[in-house]
């Protein structure tokens, strides 16, 4: 491909963890030429309508719809129901999709994020207790912190000030329902530290680690990043920004 792929991009992280034992959600790649995707923005879907046939076979191998669908950088998740979650298979609704990952993408950050793959992953039923922001379900998720071989903090994924209701009227309890869904507990630290450590050992430097856990009980791990990109709470000592 014509542009290196960062650290960040899951082209670079997943194919080190996927084999390690630990819950993945089964995934297909469908990467893409740099700068072909964003025709779209434009008005110029041609770029995107190649790859439809290619998502719609990733799809039924899935076993959907419903799948998760991102790019290599982002899932745009805060728009749930209009980015990441798919739920038709038809050409429209995946453009769609495809053209608010790619509108996201260019607006994070300064200069934006590259989409160098369509990534087309199992549906997780989560554990959530609510949902928010343009629906997305909030779940028990966690982020692990992993330095140089060690697990450094862990997290609650959702905290209270993050959580926004863009459409829906909040549930009255939602604030004791995510209360709930941050209790860790010491059999869930004791799993995802073993989990993280197995991370640890296979990639080097500073890395965040998210973990969401299914209705089953299972936990997946779902997403990873750079550690120095990734968000501390407050009163977390090893907080930077």
């Amino acid at each position: 491909m014509a542009e290196k792929i960062d650290k960040n991009s899951l082209l670079h992280w997943f194919p080190e963890i996927k084999n390690l034992g630990i819950p993945v959600p089964d995934t297909r790649i469908i990467e893409v030429p740099h700068g072909e995707l964003i025709r779209i923005l434009d008005g110029d879907a041609s770029g995107v309508k190649r790859y439809v046939p290619l998502i719609k076979k990733a799809i039924k191998e899935l076993g959907g719809p419903p799948v998760f669908m991102r790019t290599d950088h982002v899932s745009a998740k805060h728009d749930y129901m209009d980015s990441c979650f798919l739920e038709k298979d038809d050409e429209e609704t995946i453009i769609s999709h495809i053209y608010r990952l790619v509108e996201f993408s260019e607006t994070a950050g300064i200069v934006g994020l590259p989409c160098n793959a369509i990534v087309v992953r199992e549906f997780l039923d989560l554990e959530y207790g609510f949902r928010a922001f343009n629906g997305l379900p909030i779940a028990r998720e966690r982020r692990y912190f992993i330095r140089n071989g060690k697990v450094q903090c862990h997290h609650p994924y959702w905290p209270e000030e993050a959580i926004r209701f863009w459409k829906d009227t909040p549930p009255g309890d939602w604030r004791e329902k995510l209360r709930e869904l941050n209790r860790e507990t010491d059999e869930e630290v004791k799993l995802l530290s073993e989990y993280a450590l197995k991370v640890a050992r296979v990639m080097d430097g500073y890395w965040s680690v998210d973990f969401a856990r299914a209705k089953d009980g299972k936990w997946y791990l779902i997403d990873m990043a750079l550690g120095e990109m990734s968000w501390h709470p407050e009163k977390c000592p090893h907080a930077t920004f």
